[in-house]
């Protein structure tokens, strides 16, 4: 008689682990179909925080992954060997102002990237 209920508790113990391991695994497959699922109905960010986050180079030095190679200069008068006074008075622009034009427009644009979620 012992004998009798050790193998029905041996059939038992083993019929319990066959169901446990099968019931796992089926929600195991069930939750990774659910994250698939998930993952197919979220719409990727449009930007990722990568591409939010704002460095102190962005402020000052222009990015390095653009082309150089830019439109080729056109002059729209020919070209002058002796410049008098006069005449470079009218076209000279000092290139300390032309680079905090250009500094001050490319922090302007940040800036503005940097604050457009704030309410």
């Amino acid at each position: 008689m012992l004998a009798v209920a050790g193998v029905a508790l041996l059939a038992f113990v083993i019929t319990l682990s066959v169901v446990a391991s099968t019931t796992a695994e089926r929600s195991r497959r069930a939750a990774a179909q659910a994250l698939q699922e998930s993952a197919r109905m979220k719409k990727p960010p449009l930007l990722t925080t990568e591409e939010l986050a704002l460095g102190a180079e962005d402020f000052i030095l222009p990015p390095l992954d653009r082309p150089e190679a830019g439109p080729a200069y056109v002059p729209y008068r020919p070209r002058l060997t002796r410049w008098s006074q006069d005449l470079a008075s009218k076209y000279w622009v000092a290139p300390r102002d032309i680079a905090t034009e250009i500094v001050e427009s490319i922090n302007d644009r940040n800036t503005q990237r940097l604050f457009e979620d704030v309410p």
